[in-house]
C-alpha cells in the first residue's frame, strides 16, 4: 500500500520528486565544479569564436588526467594529494555516483519505492562534501592568487562560491525554509530593476 501512497498521494510524489531533482541536481553540480576548477586552474583559456575553450596544458595531463582513467575520479585523487579530502570523501562520491546512477536511470522506481532515511543521509552528506571541496578551492586556492587583503574580521569557514550559494537558496525555496524571504527579495529586486 505504501509504493501506492508514494505515487497517488500529491504531496507525497513532489517530495520524492523533489528528492531526486535536487540529488541529481547536487551530484551534476559538484562533478562539473571539481572537474572544472581544477582543469581551468591549469589549462590555457582562451576565447575563440566567441566561446570560451579550455586548452590541457601538459601539466594538467601529468598531475590531474594521469592519476586515474576517469576524470572526476582523477581530479578527486588531485584533491586528496592537495589534503583537500580523503580516502573516505573519495569513497563517498563513488556512492553518491551510484545513487545519482540509480536515481536517474531507475527513476518511475524510485519514485514507486520512495526515499528513505539513508538516502536523506546521503543527501546530506552530499552536501557536506561540496561544501568541504569548495570551501577549500576558496580559501587555498581562490584567495591566496587573488592579491587582495582579507579583511580582519573574515571567517575562512563562511565562504560560498557563486554556484554554492545559489544551491543553497535552491534548496531553501525547495524546501520551504526561506521561500517567502526569496519571494520578497525577487520583488525588491523587480523593484530595483534588477
Amino acid at each position: 500500500m505504501d509504493n501506492w501512497r508514494n505515487i497517488l498521494d500529491e504531496s507525497i510524489l513532489k517530495d520524492n520528486i523533489n528528492f531526486a531533482a535536487l540529488f541529481v541536481l547536487h551530484f551534476e553540480c559538484l562533478k562539473d565544479y571539481i572537474v572544472t576548477q581544477v582543469r581551468d586552474f591549469y589549462c590555457d583559456i582562451s576565447i575563440k569564436d566567441g566561446e570560451l575553450h579550455s586548452e590541457e596544458t601538459e601539466k594538467y595531463k601529468v598531475e590531474v588526467r594521469a592519476l586515474e582513467k576517469n576524470i572526476e575520479n582523477a581530479t578527486l585523487r588531485w584533491f586528496i594529494n592537495a589534503e583537500a579530502i580523503t580516502e573516505d570523501d573519495y569513497d563517498l562520491f563513488q556512492r553518491l555516483r551510484k545513487k545519482r546512477n540509480d536515481i536517474t536511470h531507475e527513476l518511475l522506481k524510485n519514485l514507486n519505492d520512495g526515499f528513505n532515511e539513508s538516502d536523506v543521509k546521503l543527501y546530506i552528506s552530499l552536501l557536506e562534501l561540496y561544501r568541504k571541496i569548495d570551501k577549500w578551492w576558496i580559501n587555498q586556492i581562490e584567495i591566496p592568487i587573488s592579491g587582495e587583503d582579507i579583511p580582519d574580521d573574515y571567517d575562512p569557514e563562511q565562504v560560498y562560491g557563486g554556484q554554492a550559494l545559489v544551491l543553497s537558496m535552491i534548496n531553501d525555496i525547495i524546501w520551504g525554509n526561506k521561500k517567502e524571504y526569496y519571494k520578497n527579495l525577487l520583488e525588491k529586486l523587480r523593484e530595483l530593476g534588477i
